[in-house]
């Protein structure tokens, strides 16, 4: 191969390298999420901030999530408290100004007289947000 055929083949080789990558660039910065959390937004809220369990009875309390972003998100739900209280779902999917309900289920045993709080927190990549309720137990009186 004569040096000018070499030197025409590596200049067009670096240009089409360039105009590939300009094309890549530009893909990604139309199509893929950027890292930034900006105009994601959420907004958790229980209907009740005290509630009472009877010993030995179920009670089914309600929260309700909103995504108020400009963005569709997934979120993980979690919840801190004993563990006689569950939370459903614990993962769901949320378009813009979408709103979902989540569910805590209580159900004490006996001698879980007393005062619990019960923090439910539903979090994404670029959001968080922690609801706290105060869970009294009772006995019930015959």
């Amino acid at each position: 191969m004569r040096l000018n055929s070499f030197l025409a083949f590596l200049l067009t080789l670096i240009a089409i390298i360039t105009i590939v990558a300009g094309f890549a660039i530009n893909f990604s910065d139309t199509f893929f999420v950027k890292e930034d959390c900006e105009g994601y937004s959420l907004i958790l809220f229980a209907d009740e901030d005290e509630v009472d369990a009877v010993v030995g009875k179920g009670e089914l309390i309600r929260f309700r999530v909103v995504n108020a972003g400009s963005f569709g998100d997934k979120y993980q739900v979690s919840l801190l408290g004993p563990e006689w209280a569950v939370v459903k779902p614990d993962s769901f999917t949320l378009r813009s100004e979408e709103a979902k309900s989540l569910f805590v289920y209580v159900s004490p045993g006996l001698g879980m007289e007393g005062k619990y709080n019960l923090d439910v927190t539903v979090k994404s990549n670029c959001v968080s947000e922690t609801e706290t309720i105060e869970v009294g137990v009772i006995k019930e009186e015959i």
